[in-house]
């Protein structure tokens, strides 16, 4: 008997032997939330949208599954410069902007020695006093980042960061191999399908574009009281009256709240 919405052997192809064995362990004990989270990640990647969507539900699912993992993020690291790829918090982003600013800390360190580092807001006092007292402002306890892969070869790590004092740094590995099974999955797709380009670069200008679209849709659910979905309608239909790109139009509106200026402007004639 099969429960909807598992993973069957077709859908696990491209899993190495160990994810799927993880999977199936984790599907067992726990079935319906498994199913959701194969569900999140199971797309394949083909591009910048794709990679960034998985990195996102794979970061929800880190908070979601994993016990005392408060706020999770995805570094991405193809090209020596790292960046915040997902989060699930805004302080994810100010304790890792932490660790690129000194060009070292947890997550940097797992991708280097391509291992998984675990450690308490202590221990990372006595090796990095600076990041240490960001993670005091944010609210980090302990840190624990698990290596991420393209066919072997570390370009990333999962951060997971907990609000406890000696947080639990041991995870359920299965749901932690499933997690990183299907992220070093989709970070093999986008290498495979962006050849010859530099991926680092590429991805950093897709997340600040997205996050400008983000905060375009933002602002307008919190003028006109609007779902997500319905203020990124809006946005859209905006950016087709007007002939733009949805980049542009989010990006004047931006300008028109930060000036006074009204929005949108009157369709051009």
């Amino acid at each position: 008997m099969t429960t909807p919405g598992l993973p069957g052997p077709a859908e696990r192809h491209g899993l190495p032997a160990a994810v799927s064995e993880a999977l199936l362990r984790a599907v067992a004990a726990n079935p319906q939330q498994m199913a959701d989270l194969v569900q999140a990640l199971g797309r394949r990647v083909a591009d910048d949208d794709d990679l960034a969507e998985l990195m996102t539900q794979a970061a929800r699912g880190a908070v979601r599954l994993i016990h005392d993992a408060h706020w999770a993020g995805v570094t991405a690291q193809f090209a020596g410069v790292p960046v915040t790829a997902a989060h699930t918090e805004a302080r994810v982003l100010v304790v890792d902007e932490g660790q690129y600013g000194q060009g070292d800390g947890p997550c940097l360190a797992a991708i280097r020695l391509d291992r998984p580092v675990a450690m308490t807001v202590e221990q990372v006092r006595d090796r990095w006093p600076a990041l240490a007292q960001i993670a005091d402002t944010a609210g980090v306890r302990s840190f624990l980042a698990e290596p991420l892969h393209v066919r072997d070869r570390p370009v990333g790590s999962l951060n997971m960061y907990s609000a406890r004092v000696g947080g639990r740094r041991t995870p359920d590995p299965d749901i932690v191999t499933v997690l990183t099974g299907y992220l070093d999955r989709g970070l093999t797709d986008y290498s495979a399908a962006q050849p010859g380009e530099t991926q680092a670069v590429r991805l950093r200008q897709h997340l600040r574009d997205r996050q400008l679209i983000d905060t375009a849709v933002g602002v307008l659910m919190a003028r006109h009281s609007l779902s997500a979905a319905a203020a990124t309608d809006l946005l859209e239909n905006n950016a087709a009256r007007h002939g733009q790109s949805v980049l542009q139009t989010a990006a004047d509106l931006i300008d028109a709240q930060n000036t006074g200026r009204p929005w949108p402007p009157p369709a051009p004639e």
